[in-house]
């Protein structure tokens, strides 16, 4: 503790210091509380949103605008841009705004020559990894052609709108999805409608913060006391986000009863003495708990269809992407990294997850390194099937040995490294790992396929195989 106390200021500078890739890596590093000590993961988790602006001064802001959409001034097409940005991440920082017309936006402005450090750091990273760690190098190949499609903000305005339009007409009342002013999108700009709400994780973890200071605790003593007496999560334990949410809604309504029970009597008596007399009571209204299992729930469902629905998905549903919006709703931004995948990968990756769920260690080995080409050194059926569940499933004890992530990844690669992957798969891999890290940021322990076997089973059903002629 006393060295991570001491060396973490440290990493955070060089990395605020090098910025780009190296805060992107961070906001990564972030969405899982198992991968890094304490000290390390509070910067990490600020960056996911937090990181100071590249534009120097007001100027600077609006010459940045002014030369990407082609304007002589702001004022043509805006009413006002406020000073202090609402979100600033690894390649460019977000203000809010008004337009002429009324409209309030946000202000998306990328930060200059952030595109050509991002392309050197992925190449230095590359280059290390090719002689040090080359089974990392199907991961890294793939990851950097995604990230490097953040850079075109009229590509990912296209990607939000294509988006917008096949999420919303079936989840509206539970997600909510910003439309773009495609007439202000430039490369390194993009205007788009400004939501009202804040982020969902850092809106839980305050609430949560709340209720530990009513008992007296900090949120880390609370954490334990809920534990104490129970089991530590062993084996293939998962959490059930249907009975979670079932529980929470529970406390609600108990909450409400509460509130009834001890308002009932002010109301009676602001309606009756209190005219009299003049002097009325005070109501008291309980916080009620965001009902965080069935946002997740949510979050699995709509990212379920966008893979297997659509075959059109975002890769980088991390927490700084993830909003709770004042209607109660889910706000979901940033579509710069989205991927692809065709009817045949998509009807491979369906029947992969059907075989993690089912269990079939055997029939879950065999597609893969079948249909789906994996290859690993020594083709350990063990190490292939744990990798398999840890990537696209769930990572519990039976699978990590109760290693953390890295220490994972450490074992799997000197057991049987990967040597083949169908770079297809990696990013929706990387999907099931981002919003299982949510659950597991409050103890909620996912399997993912448990969530997605039924879009993979409809999508077989409505898709079924083709002949070898029309392969």
């Amino acid at each position: 503790e006393f060295l991570h106390d001491r060396h973490s200021p440290t990493a955070e500078y060089v990395c605020l210091k090098l910025k780009g890739f190296y805060l992107k890596g961070a906001q990564v590093a972030s969405t899982r509380d198992d991968l890094l000590p304490r000290q390390y993961l509070d910067f990490c988790k600020r960056f996911q949103d937090e990181v100071p602006s590249e534009l120097a001064d007001r100027a600077t802001l609006e010459r940045t605008i002014c030369d990407s959409l082609g304007i002589a001034s702001v004022d043509e097409v805006f009413e006002s841009i406020d000073d202090t940005p609402i979100g600033a991440a690894s390649i460019g920082v977000v203000h809010k705004a008004r337009l002429r017309d009324g409209r309030v936006v946000a202000v998306k402005v990328q930060f200059p020559e952030i595109e050509e450090r991002f392309r050197n750091d992925i190449q230095t990273v590359k280059s290390f990894c090719s002689f040090a760690l080359p089974s990392h190098l199907p991961f890294l190949n793939e990851i950097e052609r995604q990230f490097l499609t953040e850079f075109n903000y009229v590509a990912e305005a296209e990607n939000l709108e294509k988006i917008r339009k096949s999420v919303l007409p079936r989840w509206r009342k539970h997600v909510y999805i910003p439309y773009v002013v495609k007439e202000l999108c430039s490369k390194e700009v993009m205007v788009m409608e400004y939501l009202e709400g804040t982020n969902l994780l850092k809106t839980v973890v305050a609430q949560y913060e709340r209720f530990a200071a009513k008992q007296g605790l900090t949120l880390k003593e609370l954490a334990e006391r809920r534990t104490q007496g129970k089991s530590r999560s062993v084996g293939s334990s998962t959490t059930s986000l249907a009975r979670e949410a079932t529980k929470a809604s529970l406390a609600k309504r108990g909450l409400q009863l509460w509130d009834l029970g001890r308002n009932t009597g002010k109301l009676i008596y602001n309606h009756t003495l209190a005219r009299v007399n003049g002097a009325s009571l005070r109501y008291e209204w309980s916080e009620h708990p965001i009902n965080l299992a069935r946002l997740l729930d949510i979050l699995m469902q709509v990212h379920a269809e966008e893979i297997f629905r659509h075959g059109f998905f975002n890769a980088d549903p991390h927490p700084g992407n993830i909003m709770l919006l004042k209607d109660g709703r889910i706000g979901l931004i940033d579509y710069g990294q989205v991927k692809a995948l065709g009817e045949r990968e998509r009807r491979r990756y369906a029947k992969l997850i059907l075989h993690l769920a089912s269990g079939d260690r055997r029939a879950t080995v065999a597609h893969a390194t079948g249909e789906m080409g994996l290859r690993t050194r020594h083709m350990k059926e063990d190490v292939i099937y744990k990798l398999l569940c840890f990537f696209h499933d769930r990572d519990t004890d039976d699978v990590t040995g109760g290693r953390n992530i890295q220490n994972f990844m450490d074992w799997a690669n000197a057991e049987d490294p990967i040597e083949e992957l169908d770079d297809n798969y990696v990013m929706v891999g990387r999907v099931a790992l981002l919003l299982r890290g949510l659950g597991n940021a409050f103890n909620l322990k996912l399997r993912v396929t448990q969530y997605w076997k039924k879009e993979a089973k409809r999508f077989l059903q409505t898709h079924p195989e083709p002949n070898a002629f029309e392969e």
